[in-house]
């Protein structure tokens, strides 16, 4: 298979989860505004990076074992693409979420002020 062909689809992929993402979003923020009085859901946006970031990435699985099925010797490539980025991004969500709930802790318990920096600092 040609290599614009598969490309191609990538990008069209790519373009159609970030379409779907865009619906989900709209379908939601329109039942928000149809409920009186209920608690506003918020997507943040971190979340919504680290969402397409991996949408994006499941799309490269699809690509990449279609091409290793072809050429079995490209399989360290597919993985690594496929890994590194994503462990990234999970490690950096994962540092965050941390530094969060440490501030809330902080926020909602003042008396254990010394423990919780102790925990920040890990």
């Amino acid at each position: 298979m040609n290599i614009f062909v598969l490309l191609a689809v990538a990008a069209v992929g790519g373009l159609l989860g970030f379409l779907a993402a865009a619906l989900f979003y709209a379908y939601h923020a329109r039942r928000r505004k149809s409920r009186k009085g209920a608690r506003r859901w918020k997507v943040e946006f971190i979340k919504l990076v680290l969402m397409l970031v991996m949408a994006t990435y499941f799309l490269g699985v699809a690509v990449g074992v279609k091409i290793v099925l072809e050429y079995p010797e490209q399989l360290g490539t597919l993985l690594t693409y496929i890994g590194a980025p994503t462990a990234t991004v999970i490690i950096f969500y994962a540092w965050k979420a941390k530094a969060e709930n440490v501030i809330k802790i902080k926020k909602n318990n003042p008396e254990i002020v010394d423990s919780v920096s102790e925990i920040g600092n890990l």
